[in-house]
């Protein structure tokens, strides 16, 4: 039996979260092409035939002044330490590989590396080629692999990367979980990334879910949630004429539920509710479950 923690970082929208669902085969983290999409560390339990691979999604490392940006930097962060291995994600499509090499030097482990340059379908060759020479210049003895994750290129030369740097004889978890959240997080994610969706970039961005009540009974789940934002132009955006945007969020959301967790969702009701400076806020973060750890 092998087993150990990876942790997968980068910036926003270096293709973190498609990543651990490439490699589960599932969905467990959520997706969106607008950056800032995870805000915590998400565990994803790969369970193979005497394996057990831990990957840990994490935020986007950015360099934000809010306090809930300070949130995302920390928990990123501390997910890189006591791991056997780390994946740090270039975007290849990205004009500046600079922020990412400053990155990388902060953080201070003594654990494996591997670097993936992704999104190399989006660039021509003589960029991709270019890019590789960069990062081999500041990092000769570091593996590089390239990879297109939303091609399916690349992952099982990641996963086979990490597999010798595993230090455990001992699975961490029951082999039938894939992931440490709960459905309540779960909920809140699914939440979000349709208002990733559906709304405009500053909007969902700027806007938090809570999940008020979580009932199972009936052979259903009965969910309260709260979206939550900090200007009453967003508001009436989310809402929409007529609670039509409300309602377009709430059905998709209920659906995507539904077919993650084979299971009926007898109702999900979503209120909107105005908090100026939420993200500025630390008893907003800490009750939002963004608190500093």
């Amino acid at each position: 039996m092998k087993s150990g923690f990876v942790a997968i970082l980068g910036r926003p929208n270096a293709g973190k979260s498609t990543l651990l669902n490439a490699l589960l085969s599932k969905k467990v983290s959520i997706v969106s092409p607008k950056a800032q999409t995870t805000r915590d560390s998400v565990i994803g339990i790969l369970n193979e035939k005497d394996l057990q691979v831990v990957f840990v999604d994490t935020p986007g490392i950015h360099q934000g002044e809010r306090k809930l940006d300070s949130h995302m930097r920390k928990s990123a962060f501390a997910s890189s330490r006591d791991v056997d291995a780390i994946v740090y994600i270039f975007d290849a499509s990205s004009r500046d590989l600079a922020p990412d090499f400053r990155i990388l030097d902060s953080i201070k482990t003594e654990c494996k590396r591997v670097l993936v340059l992704n999104k190399i379908d989006l660039i021509p060759p003589v960029v991709g080629e270019a890019k590789q020479q960069e990062i081999k210049e500041h990092y000769p003895d570091i593996e590089l692999i390239l990879a297109s994750f939303k091609e399916n290129f690349g992952i099982k030369e990641i996963k086979e990367a990490v597999l010798p740097s595993l230090s455990s004889e001992v699975a961490f978890y029951p082999e039938e979980m894939i992931t440490d959240k709960s459905k309540e997080f779960q909920a809140k994610e699914i939440i979000r990334e349709k208002m990733l969706h559906f709304l405009k970039e500053e909007v969902p961005h700027s806007s938090a879910v809570s999940i008020r009540s979580f009932e199972d009974k009936r052979g259903a789940y009965y969910i309260e949630a709260a979206i939550i934002v900090d200007k009453p132009a967003h508001k009436a955006i989310v809402i929409g004429k007529g609670g039509s945007m409300i309602k377009r969020i709430s059905m998709s959301a209920r659906q995507q539920m539904e077919k993650d967790w084979h299971k009926r969702v007898g109702d999900l009701t979503i209120e909107v509710v105005l908090l100026p400076g939420w993200r500025d806020s630390p008893k907003a973060l800490s009750e939002l479950g963004y608190g500093d750890e």
